[in-house]
């Protein structure tokens, strides 16, 4: 049965008041939309907060090459692996305990992370701080569609949008300040304050918990989160990759075969019945695992082949994160002129033309070279970011915007960890940075196109009928 929302809070959202009521409610809405700005930003930031320390970080940890990228693959994978389930949670027992308890899990996991002193300890903890910003990820953006709607709806996504690809730069920024003038542990440590703030104004302001007949699949759950571990595992790690990603392959097919099946689906096939939709979750994923090669890569190519430390790394990369957020904040006005896919288009368009720049000067150890391919990228990011964001969510039901808002950020993050993967694999018997990052750029590029021609074929047209 249906539980019977607390009426106030909801009215206060829906109606149209007047008065003193009516800044009573504008109050409450800009409230929430600050707690899921400052969430999603959290989420992407600790993507990102471990490049510019990467190092550092392995030098006091004792990480070889691949210990250091499964530091961020087991974040990725977890973060991936639950967003469906923790969309669906929010779906049926409400946004406001979700959101709350998810801030806990990412809390507890940020400080134990900060402290970590082995590879293990910090790996499986980042897996745990992965597994909150899954709950918590799928959460705001929903919160955001059940209290918005129309023209506002469309401004707070793309404001989504734009905080979740400045994290990603910002992340850069912040990791190596603390990296080089105090410690990468800082970045951890600070969030879990942040968290306890959040969850004491959550508990205030958010509404009461709307809840939703159903059910979890636990069984799809654990089926979609071995399939996105096996695949990783697959690629980069295990003794025995072609076994494994036979065993994927059938993991995958029992988890589609699942969804068919049962009453509560964790990720609802109805969702891909939109071609815009659908397509827009496959080349999330594509671009999501070409920028993971930029993110991952150039923070290392700039400290071991430029020399820089991880600060000036951290300044070095200062001007694409201010043109990235300006780019993203302004992105919805030019969708208004030219269309979400058309802006798209030209976003991923920006993105191959700057790796394959940054792939050709990667061999002259220019920090000017590089500038100009790490410009073009912020440019490209920004609106291909917003735009997709927006096509994931086109003409949903709200009774599974959270599950859509789940697959959405599920591709995005899984595509990071396979993404990360398939470059390890790839890269594995270069000996120089230089090679290292020349050949990820390019990678990033391939992965980039594929996308850009299913956007051509399948966004496009959707858009215009």
């Amino acid at each position: 049965m249906e539980k019977e929302p607390d009426k106030a809070p909801i009215a206060a959202m829906t109606s149209a008041p007047h008065g003193s009521e009516a800044a009573a409610t504008t109050r409450v809405r800009t409230i929430i939309l600050a707690l899921t700005l400052i969430g999603a930003f959290l989420g992407v930031l600790d993507t990102s907060i471990v490049y510019t320390g990467t190092v550092k970080m392995a030098a006091q940890l004792q990480l070889n090459a691949g210990a250091l990228s499964w530091v961020q693959v087991a974040y990725a994978l977890t973060y991936a692996g639950f967003m469906l389930v923790g969309g669906k949670l929010g779906d049926i027992y409400g946004r406001k305990p979700l959101f709350i308890s998810s801030l806990v899990i990412f809390g507890i996991g940020s400080l134990v992370v900060g402290a970590a002193t082995n590879a293990a300890l910090m790996i499986s903890f980042r897996a745990v701080q992965g597994v909150g910003a899954a709950i918590l990820a799928p959460n705001c953006l929903a919160l955001l569609t059940d209290t918005f709607t129309g023209a506002d709806r469309q401004r707070v996504i793309g404001y989504y949008a734009s905080v979740i690809g400045a994290g990603a730069a910002v992340g850069l920024v912040i990791g190596g300040f603390f990296a080089t003038f105090a410690s990468w542990r800082v970045g951890f440590y600070v969030n879990g304050p942040i968290a306890l703030v959040m969850v004491v104004v959550a508990a205030r302001v958010l509404p009461a918990a709307r809840q939703q007949a159903g059910r979890i699949d636990w069984l799809g759950t654990i089926l979609s989160i071995l399939a996105m571990t096996s695949i990783s595992y697959g690629l980069d790690g295990s003794p025995w990759p072609i076994p494994t990603l036979l065993v994927s392959l059938g993991l995958w097919a029992a988890f589609i075969a699942s969804q068919a099946r049962v009453a509560h689906p964790t990720m609802p096939l109805e969702i891909f019945a939109d071609k815009e939709r659908m397509a827009s979750y496959l080349s999330s994923l594509l671009f999501s695992a070409a920028a993971i090669g930029f993110w991952f890569y150039t923070p290392q190519f700039m400290q071991k082949a430029l020399g820089y430390n991880p600060f000036l790394t951290a300044l070095g990369m200062v001007p694409m994160a201010v043109l990235l957020f300006i780019v993203a904040v302004r992105a919805g006005k030019l969708v208004q002129r030219w269309s979400n896919a058309r802006v798209m288009l030209l976003g991923f368009a920006l993105v191959i033309a700057s790796f394959a720049e940054m792939g050709l000067v990667a061999q002259y150890a220019n920090y000017w070279l590089l500038l100009l391919g790490t410009l073009g990228f912020a440019v490209g990011f920004a609106l291909a970011f917003a735009t997709l964001a927006t096509a994931g969510l086109a003409r949903i039901r709200p009774a599974v915007s959270g599950a859509a808002s789940g697959v959405y950020n599920t591709a995005r993050q899984f595509g990071g960890a396979v993404g990360l993967a398939l470059f390890a694999m790839t890269t594995a018997r270069l000996t120089t940075i230089t090679a290292v990052f020349s050949q990820a750029m390019w990678l990033g590029s391939a992965f980039t196109l594929i996308g850009l021609v299913m956007v051509l074929v399948l966004i496009l047209p959707a858009e215009r009928h």
